[in-house]
């Protein structure tokens, strides 16, 4: 495990983001399933450990991933072979990975063992029962024994046809079918139509239309009648030559929200605009209903707080839960009563955000209430930020950037056991951290 300590500063300058992990699993699956080579650009090195979790899994599947500089360029997987050996995926403690690429094994009707870190085993796919028994398939969970992986066993073949998932969960097991659906064959292995009806009340809707949106640039074409009812047709063309993946916003969040806590920090690597994919893309609404000015420059980001301070706010998170926690953070600086609700999905991250974020608050000082069956969190906010602590956030990475952020605001430094959490979406940001003058020991 590793420690930093964080310590009170200021942070100025330009902080470049990573690629969107959203959509670079989408991005990765789509050109693995497609019919002809594929760029995709805007990967600098170092990969984050979720990247390469769905590299690791369009592997196992037979395509080819090569980095070159900046770019991932991506052989589509050959048909599998009949009878073909079940093959291994190490999905680490990534949920969008597992979650997409199961029904893209389905699909195949390739069988695949998954392993993968005992936080993410303890996660739910019970989405996904329903579905493989009516294809007649297995799904089996395996734990692991102490210091091992967990594994989860897959086998089933998921021939075109008309299919239901819950949606209620999380958007991943229903972006997962409509792309894997979308390359469904019939019994006798030609491309043929599907349906796909996606129950209960969609959750992170924002999420599901950039699946959506990437699908239309992969030749694959859909039509929704009511909300949730899809129709799938066979690809009507090839691959794109090139996608570009973005720069990600709920990377870019952190450092938008220090720029409400009264720092100067530029945000670069964004796609500005309305033609982003990103719901978190939401930050800029969020911060300007807070009061803060966004500013942009030559593609660079800002959020400046006004002298006369910021208000609090009633949100709803229900299509943006990781923003929650460091909206929560941000909140806890605003004098008054802040209220963040749909916070209940929180609660099955990779940690209990909801319960850690309350703590964290609280360590720092500052009064939270859970309410409304635990959807509901309430942030009284305004008074000084305590340091002084110490936090293991060895299971999750925002955990650790919310506790960065308010490091530089409070009145001593933070103790943050578990740092290499961070690898999981953003391996450079305590480099990035430090350039904009973070203060680590």
């Amino acid at each position: 495990m590793t420690t930093a300590i964080f310590h009170p500063g200021r942070l100025s300058g330009v902080g470049p983001v990573p690629p969107a992990k959203s959509e670079a699993h989408r991005a990765l699956l789509l050109a693995a399933l497609g019919q002809s080579p594929c760029t995709l650009t805007g990967f600098p090195p170092p990969l984050c450990n979720d990247t390469l979790a769905m590299i690791d899994g369009v592997t196992a599947m037979g395509a080819a991933v090569r980095q070159e500089g900046d770019t991932l360029r991506v052989t589509p997987a050959p048909a599998p072979k009949a009878n073909a050996p079940m093959v291994d995926c190490h999905v680490h403690a990534c949920a969008a990975a597992l979650r997409m690429l199961i029904p893209a094994f389905l699909v195949r009707g390739q069988s695949v063992q998954f392993f993968c870190e005992p936080g993410l085993f303890r996660r739910p796919l019970d989405a996904f029962e329903p579905l493989i028994r009516q294809i007649g398939g297995t799904m089996e969970r395996i734990p692991g024994a102490p210091g091992e992986l967990c594994r989860v066993k897959i086998t089933g073949w998921m021939q075109a046809g008309d299919y239901a998932i819950d949606g209620s969960g999380s958007s991943q097991f229903a972006s997962g079918l409509l792309i894997a659906l979308a390359h469904a064959v019939d019994n006798q292995f030609c491309p043929a139509p599907a349906h796909l009806t996606v129950t209960g009340p969609i959750v992170s809707r924002p999420y599901l239309d950039m699946t959506l949106s990437l699908m239309e640039r992969f030749s694959l074409t859909y039509t929704e009648g009511s909300e949730g009812e899809f129709d799938l047709q066979p690809r009507i063309g090839m691959s794109p030559e090139t996608v570009q993946v973005a720069g990600d916003w709920s990377q870019a969040a952190v450092l938008l929200c220090a720029g409400a806590m009264g720092q100067d920090v530029w945000v670069s690597n964004l796609l500005l605009g309305q033609e982003g994919l990103q719901g978190d893309q939401r930050i800029v609404d969020v911060l300007s209903d807070m009061g803060m000015t966004m500013e942009e420059k030559d593609g660079l980001l800002r959020a400046v707080r006004p002298q006369n301070g910021l208000r609090p706010i009633d949100l709803d998170c229900a299509h943006i839960p990781d923003l929650a926690p460091i909206i929560a953070m941000t909140c806890a600086t605003i004098p008054g009563t802040s209220v963040l609700r749909g916070v209940e999905r929180l609660r099955i991250k990779e940690c209990d955000r909801l319960d850690a974020t309350c703590q964290l608050l609280g360590q720092m000082g500052i009064m939270t209430e859970v309410s409304g069956d635990s959807d509901v969190l309430t942030v009284h906010g305004g008074g000084s930020i305590h340091g002084g602590f110490e936090a293991d956030v060895s299971q999750d990475h925002r955990m650790a950037m919310l506790l960065a952020a308010a490091a530089v605001i409070a009145d001593a430094p933070i103790t943050v056991h578990g740092v290499e959490s961070l690898n999981k979406s953003w391996p450079g940001f305590l480099a990035t951290y430090q350039a904009l003058g973070g203060k680590i020991s």
